[in-house]
């Protein structure tokens, strides 16, 4: 069997559906290595496949520093051979951090690049881009084999920020879902929380200002039939400055989540027990403004059947509006009219929903294409 070496540094790998995909479809046709460092939740069910071999290098970031903790870590003879490129048949990259990593460990590799968040030099909101990262990738950035990533929008503001050669190849691949969609639904948030008639929204992700939580939360208190469920990661000042707002205006029907999940597949009983789903990002990133069918959050949504409702942008409409599944709304004050209006025609959002995830989506969709386009 052929062999690949993947490079992952500074991510979480189990909370990412787009990886666990990629390594799902590699481990079934590669002997995949998998190199990682500084990686979390690395307990998923698709790293115990016997043909994916984690091998973990700790240490700083410098060449040198990497081969003398794998010499520790794998055996001598693998070692030797750490910079024969030719045990590889491929190699397969996510992101700067983990791209310089590669190319530390293989100096003349040509890996495909697989883009998962925007790194702008002069915007990287949230993201950490340290100089000795940006310089090594930007000036190496035209040794890659090839480029995914998750829309065309994007790629197009790749190759324009990183000057990238027209000659180097693209494949598109929105954020996939391993499984098809759902249509069953889990009482799992009901039960809980004691939900009695009444319907669930639901918004998964950081509990920040960038995702106007405070102000999503004075929207729902007109909404008497429905409960906002907040369920993600939260940290700083803001989580109090929502309970504040929350008790303050004497909201009842907002509610923040306090469960944490170490497997992906463990928030499948969350989205089914939802009735809608909230993807709000304020314009501070480019990787906000693309969204679309490059978030995470928004094809989780589709998959179980949950309308969506989005701010406004060309991204977003295109993903949700267009396809009829959700709205997408320009300010807050017209969150209630959507809200009333998906629930007037509910039926018809959901089927739209699950039928535009299992068509764009649905990982199984694109395995013979990047197959191909790995081997060429």
């Amino acid at each position: 069997m052929k062999k690949i070496a993947v490079c992952i540094k500074k991510y979480s790998i189990g909370k990412s559906s787009p990886v666990l995909c990629m390594l799902d479809l590699l481990s079934d046709h590669y002997e995949v290595d998998l190199y990682v460092q500084n990686v979390w939740y690395t307990s998923a069910t698709v790293l115990k496949k016997s043909s994916i071999h984690l091998i973990e290098i700790a240490g700083r970031d410098e060449k040198r520093s990497i081969l003398g903790k794998l010499k520790r870590l794998v055996s001598s003879s693998f070692a030797k051979n750490i910079n024969n490129n030719a045990q590889y048949s491929n190699y397969l990259c996510f992101d700067p951090p983990g791209f310089v990593f590669c190319k530390q460990l293989f100096p003349e590799a040509k890996p495909i690049y697989y883009s998962l968040e925007l790194y702008f030099r002069n915007n990287h909101f949230n993201l950490e881009y340290p100089q000795e990262v940006m310089n090594k990738e930007r000036t190496e950035i035209n040794t890659i084999k090839g480029l995914i990533i998750q829309s065309p929008e994007r790629e197009a503001l790749f190759r324009e920020e990183y000057r990238l050669s027209g000659q180097i190849p693209s494949l598109i691949l929105p954020v996939t879902y391993i499984q098809s969609s759902v249509k069953e639904k889990s009482p799992l948030l009901r039960k809980k929380y004691d939900i009695r008639d009444k319907r669930i929204a639901l918004h998964l992700g950081g509990i920040q200002e960038y995702h106007s939580c405070i102000e999503l939360a004075l929207a729902f208190s007109g909404l008497e039939k429905w409960i906002l469920v907040f369920h993600g990661y939260y940290f700083g000042e803001y989580i109090e400055k929502l309970r504040k707002t929350i008790k303050e205006h004497g909201i009842g029907n907002v509610i923040i989540s306090d469960e944490t999940y170490e497997l992906i597949e463990d928030m499948d009983e969350v989205l089914r027990s939802a009735d809608v789903g909230i993807a709000w990002y304020n314009n501070v990133s480019p990787n906000f403004t693309t969204a679309g069918k490059s978030s995470g959050k928004i094809s989780a949504y589709l998959r179980f059947g949950l309308p969506v409702i989005a701010n406004r942008y060309q991204s977003t409409y295109e993903a949700i509006e267009e396809t009829g599944c959700g709205l997408c709304v320009d300010d807050f004050d017209e969150i209630k009219d959507a809200v009333l209006k998906i629930d007037k025609n509910y039926d018809y959002y959901s089927d739209n929903c699950r039928k535009e995830f299992d068509k764009v989506y649905w990982f199984e969709n694109y395995k013979t294409t990047i197959l191909k386009f790995l081997d060429n």
